[in-house]
């Protein structure tokens, strides 16, 4: 049945669904990010920091570590603000589904009006022919 806010219903459900679909892509970037951590922190672990040898070979290593330093703060951050657009979009999806419902409430309470509605005017018109029947039977 078709109220006022049956279009209004559809729009939300649409944004609910659109704030869910962007709620699991933050999900799934963030898992991403802790990945890349993981992988990075791996790597820092292989590196050997030689203990003998030429000093430019210990400069080398040192260069190499500090490089992973910075690919692991970079992924950090990276998992930061991940973490972050997962909370705005928690709290997005959050709005729209509090909206979805109250839209979703107020067309409920409109079709039970229409249906209260009709039911007394069908109640009107049976009393109405009972009324016809019973005046009808009197006259014979």
């Amino acid at each position: 049945m078709k109220t006022r806010f049956t279009s209004l219903v559809k729009i939300k459900k649409n944004n609910l669904d659109k704030c869910e679909r962007d709620l699991l892509k933050a999900n799934e970037d963030k898992k991403n990010a802790q990945t890349a951590l993981k992988e990075a922190y791996m790597q820092l672990k292989k590196i050997d920091f030689p203990k003998e040898g030429k000093i430019s070979d210990m400069l080398q290593e040192r260069a190499v570590l500090q490089i992973q330093r910075n690919i692991i703060q970079q992924k950090q951050s990276w998992l930061n603000f991940a973490s972050q657009q997962v909370q705005q979009f928690r709290e997005i999806l959050h709005q729209s589904a509090i909206e979805y419902e109250k839209y979703k409430y107020l067309e409920t309470k409109e079709v039970e009006f229409i249906l209260k509605k009709r039911s007394q005017e069908e109640m009107k018109l049976l009393d109405e022919s009972a009324l016809h029947s019973y005046m009808y039977r009197q006259e014979k």
